[in-house]
């Protein structure tokens, strides 16, 4: 197993920093990976003796920016409320994306107040570029961990919904990018004759119609332009970042794409707490059974898969075992409605729901295998580093962020990306080494470095920007 090239610091590290992370969502309403990462790294920084507090936003749809603030685990969260009304497509919508001029302010403001001697953030989306800028203007220290694709895909996923699965980036003009709004808005019919019609005929009728008036191609000109500067706006921010720390080759590779200095970027895998296996509680323990478990763990939306788990599911009505499901339900229904149409009242699935992280050691440690489906490329997804870590079987999509981390001894299958025959081919083999002794769950291994030696390279990195500011 290749390890990564994180960047070491022979410097004792500076206590009593004030540290103020960004996420561009935040617990108790969002708790996905990200909010995980930028959550476990506040404890260990205040374990270290830091001074930490958290910044995010929320989409709304009010009229205008409201910031205010909250307490979640002990830790002051101050949160922007940002206008947003869903389906509005606009020049405007788009721009602030990426460039939300209406941040800068609000966000220098608390920079004065909460006087930090370092930003970091782990996501660029919602805050965009705008806060960076006021970082920079105030002359404080940034650095920033991608955990996902934002900087080179407004959906952050470089996943094309046309058919086609993965995609490079914007095209010339960013015409594919503004295809991919156009479908996201558009229902019935339109849909159907975006997805057939060809990248170069689409953007070729789109520049033709910025000659015209009064046409409705005439108004997806202006949204074209503002998507093709997206990029050089990013790369301009990002080469002012003091330290950049991609946590895969991929990520690593597409900021080098871009342009920036390779000496502000250094790959760091994301550590993890080890998970605890607690005495089992009823609202956290899967239900005694007899009969096999295979489970999923993550966002109920499609780049994560689920509808390939289930539909595989479907693939093996023979199959007697049990298919629990954890996430939220309510956070995108319409794909929710889509998993309820696969299952059809197939009895052997249930949701569970969401839980607190701390009980992820006791959730994996009931199931026989965990599947993680995903139909995009991934980003090292911090459960995969628990199931390995807990010596849960795997079941997984063979794409680059997710086998960049595994070991020649992991116990995991993989499968290709969005291809449910395969994955039911999985679970039977899975299925069938259940009640092998020698099969079973071992006793894990960490995967990555854990939390507290991930915090130290960080707690490094930080002493040496402060140091040098």
């Amino acid at each position: 197993m290749k390890k990564s090239n994180t960047m070491q610091s022979d410097k004792p590290l500076t206590i009593g920093n004030r540290i103020l992370l960004c996420a561009h969502q935040f617990f108790p309403f969002f708790s996905a990976g990200t909010e995980v990462l930028t959550l476990s790294t506040a404890q260990a920084l205040r374990a270290q003796g830091h001074e930490v507090e958290i910044v995010t936003a929320k989409l709304d749809n009010i009229e205008s920016l409201k910031r205010s603030a909250y307490v979640y685990k002990d830790f002051t969260v101050h949160q922007f409320d940002i206008p947003y009304i869903p389906g509005k497509f606009s020049s405007t919508s788009i721009v602030d994306e990426y460039h939300n001029a209406s941040i800068y302010q609000p966000f220098k403001d608390l920079l004065e107040q909460f006087k930090p001697d370092l930003v970091h953030f782990f996501h660029l989306k919602n805050l965009t570029t705008t806060a960076l800028n006021a970082c920079f203007d105030k002359k404080i220290p940034t650095v920033y961990t991608p955990t996902d694709y934002w900087i080179n895909c407004r959906s952050c996923q470089l996943v094309k919904p046309w058919g086609a699965a993965e995609c490079t980036g914007p095209s010339l003009l960013a015409g594919n990018c503004l295809k991919h709004v156009a479908i996201n808005h558009k229902r019935g019919a339109t849909k159907t004759l975006l997805k057939v019609t060809p990248q170069l005929v689409f953007s070729s009728l789109i520049l033709a119609a910025s000659t015209l008036t009064n046409t409705r191609l005439k108004k997806l000109s202006s949204p074209l332009v503002d998507l093709s500067k997206r990029k050089e706006v990013i790369k301009d921010a990002l080469s002012k970042v003091d330290k950049i720390l991609p946590p895969t080759f991929f990520i690593e590779n597409l900021l080098l794409q871009m342009g920036l200095e390779k000496s502000r970027i250094y790959r760091l895998r994301y550590g993890i707490q080890p998970p605890l296996i607690h005495p089992k509680e009823p609202e956290t323990a899967t239900p005694a059974t007899t009969l096999p478990t295979i489970g999923f763990i993550g966002t109920l939306t499609e780049h994560k898969g689920c509808h390939i788990f289930m539909q595989a599911i479907k693939l093996l009505p023979q199959v007697d075992a049990n298919f629990v499901v954890y996430g939220n339900k309510q956070q995108y229904p319409d794909y929710f409605n889509k998993l309820e149409s696969i299952i059809q009242e197939d009895k052997r699935i249930r949701f569970m729901g969401t839980f607190p992280h701390e009980h992820i050691g006791n959730i994996l440690s009931s199931l026989d295998a965990l599947v993680i489906p995903s139909t995009w490329r991934e980003n090292a997804p911090l459960v995969l580093l628990n199931a390995l870590a807990c010596g849960t079987p795997v079941i997984a999509s063979d794409v680059t962020g997710i086998t960049e981390y595994l070991g020649k001894d992991d116990n995991v299958a993989l499968f290709e990306p969005g291809n449910a025959r395969q994955l039911a081919q999985r679970i039977e083999s899975r299925l069938a080494l259940v009640n092998d002794p020698a099969h079973n769950q071992g006793q894990g291994r960490m995967a990555s470095e854990s939390l507290d030696a991930y915090v130290n390279v960080l707690s490094g990195v930080y002493a040496e920007l402060i140091k040098s500011s």
